[in-house]
Formats: C-alpha cells, structure tokens, sequence
C-alpha cells in the first residue's frame, strides 16, 4: 500500500499523458489538478505513445533498488528515519507530443514502507511544447496540491527543490515525521488492519520473551496502545490490572480506521540488534547484555478516538535467553481529554525477575 496525505492505495493507474491515479484510469489530456481526485502528474500534457517512445512500469522490491531510493530519501530527508520496502518506479522514455513535435522523457518513483511514503521525479530531454501541460499533485480535497512553479517544459530538466537539477522529491504520506530514535519499519512489518478497539491475530514469537518471572512464547498487539501476552484485549478504559500482564506505552482509545498505523515485527537483523543493544546498555551499563531479538511495535500518527489530535510512539522489547527489557519512545503526542495512562514511565525497563 501507498500513502498519500492520509488515504492508503492498494491500487494504482498510469496514464499515457503523464500522471498517475488511484482510483480509476483518467484519459484526460488538459491538464487540471484539481480535479476532485488523488492525482500525481510528473508532466501532464497531451502525449502519443503511438507514434514513438514507451511507458513502462513495475514495482520493484529488488535489494539494488530499494537500497538506491532509500539512500536517496535518507539524503534529501535527513531528519526523517526511513528505509523503502518498495518502489514503484514509471517511466516515460521519449514519448512524443501529440502536437508541434517534440518528445519527453521522465520517470516517477514511489518510494515507501509501512510508515512513509515519497514521490520521486527524475526529469530528461523535455522539448518545448505549445501544448497545455503542468507537473504536480493534488488531493481528493485538494488540501495538499503543489504545482511546480516553471514557466516551461524543457526547465523542468534543469531545476529543483532538492538541489539536485532535474530531480524533485516530496514527502507525500502527511504524517509528522518520525522521530530519529525511533527504529524505522523493516522486513517482515505487518500493520494492524483498521478496527475500533482492535488487535492483531495472536503473533508467535520466534524467541521468548521473560517478563518479571514469565515466559511468553506469544503476544498482542492491541489497537488501543498495549501488549498482552495471554488473549488480545479490547479495552479503552485503562486499568492496570493485576491480574495480567500488560505493557501500555499509552493506553487511551485510538481509532486506526482514521488514519495513521499501528504495525509490528520480531526483528533480528544485526543493524536492529546492536541498536538496541546499544540502547539498553546505555540505560543499564553495568548489565552485560547482547540482544538476540527485538519485537518493535509502532503507533504512527493515529487519532484519538474523539477529540482530535494524534498520537505517535513506539515500544520495543529488547531481550535474549536471560534478559528482557523494554524501550519506550515518544514522538509527538497531542493533548486529550480522554482517560489515558503508561504503565512505565522511564524509557527503559529491565523485566527479567532477577537480580542485575
């Protein structure tokens, strides 16, 4: 799925004449970006593909290409944490005008993961054109609609908004960015689908986990802000229980139905491992632990169940054969009068039963 300022697509349509939608095919040739409709245009103009030139598309999930697009965001994106899982990548390769001569060549990429989403364009040989054309995008409510700002096709190929001639980017998904602490989504992240008082399907851990004395070998990721351990959990009205194990980084009602994602993964790649390694004996230094697996659990931008705002924060268990720990972060989290609670309030939390 691709996210654009708030709607996710599963599903996308590429046009002859030189922008991408979402919802249905568009064969229009004059262009018009508000539209009532999510529209990508790297070069809208009245295109023939008949007479010349090729459109092509894929989605590609190669390591080369998600390597290249994700060095490119992290570079013209440097504060946002980010690694692509997919590329969707369209290219027009000398399609002529179908007016007054001339061809145009330019390629767009989406690049995304769970959690972000990025255009980028790249722009070749543009001729001059007497034809009606634009480059942009626009939204269904035309909130977020950006037109870029040439007074000619062919300077489309030597400007910028990255300082990069010929190349444009832009951070699409309308999420805050997440903070730099945070582990950024990776293999294997699977997203809780959108319900109220919702939670994943039990999810089986590839290690187990020790908390305070137990010894899970499964867990739950519920909608509303917590982890339980033995059944999924509706609750909306926060009670620490005692008589369950739970983690509530922030447990409130959250709605996912309007907006923003709640997603999981057990990560035991080597970059996610010495950075929580790292975490944990900063927090614990006299502690000797390695981590052998990391369960990450991200509430990213959503809403409050009423009251507006949202919220986004990330907990992670961090543990091997003899150790658990968990790490909390904070990003931007909005004021509500809604009932709400942690269980923690530290950052970091050593839940092995046992002495240090």
């Amino acid at each position: 799925p691709f996210k654009f300022f708030g709607r996710t697509h599963n599903q996308t349509f590429v046009n002859n004449n030189g922008h991408l939608t979402f919802t249905e095919p568009l064969s229009d040739y004059i262009p018009l970006l508000n539209s009532g409709r999510d529209i990508v245009a790297p070069l809208w103009t009245h295109l023939d593909n008949r007479r010349g030139g090729t459109i092509s598309y894929r989605e590609d999930t190669s390591s080369a290409v998600l390597e290249l697009v994700t060095a490119a965001i992290d570079q013209y994106f440097p504060n946002i944490t980010f690694t692509a899982t997919s590329a969707f990548v369209t290219t027009w390769d000398s399609v002529p005008y179908h007016s007054g001569g001339g061809v145009a060549t330019f390629q767009m990429v989406f690049v995304s993961n769970v959690h972000r989403s990025f255009i980028l364009i790249n722009y070749g040989d543009i001729a001059e054109t007497e034809q009606m054309w634009l480059a942009g995008y626009n939204t269904l409510d035309s909130v977020h609609s950006f037109t870029v700002p040439v007074t000619s096709a062919p300077e489309l190929s030597s400007s910028s908004n990255i300082n990069v001639n010929g190349r444009r980017s832009f951070h699409v998904d309308g999420s805050p960015n997440l903070p730099t602490d945070f582990l950024a989504s990776g293999d294997g992240e699977i997203v809780n689908p959108p319900a109220e008082d919702g939670s994943s399907d039990v999810i089986f851990l590839q290690q187990p986990f020790k908390y305070f004395g137990h010894t899970y070998n499964q867990i739950f990721v519920n909608n509303n802000g917590y982890l339980t351990f033995t059944e999924p959990l509706s609750a909306y009205t926060p009670f620490l229980d005692p008589s369950r194990d739970i983690i509530a980084p922030l447990w409130t009602r959250l709605d996912n139905r309007h907006g923003g994602s709640i997603s999981y993964r057990e990560d035991t790649s080597t970059a996610v491992l010495a950075q929580v390694t790292a975490a944990v004996k900063q927090c614990f230094p006299n502690i000797p632990f390695a981590a052998t697996s990391a369960f990450v659990t991200t509430w990213d931008s959503v809403p409050y169940y009423n009251g507006g705002g949202v919220v986004t924060f990330q907990v992670v268990l961090a543990y091997n054969v003899h150790r658990s720990f968990i790490l909390i972060y904070y990003g931007d989290v909005a004021e509500t009068e809604q009932p709400w609670q942690v269980s923690e309030i530290l950052l970091c939390v050593h839940s092995t039963n046992d002495q240090n």
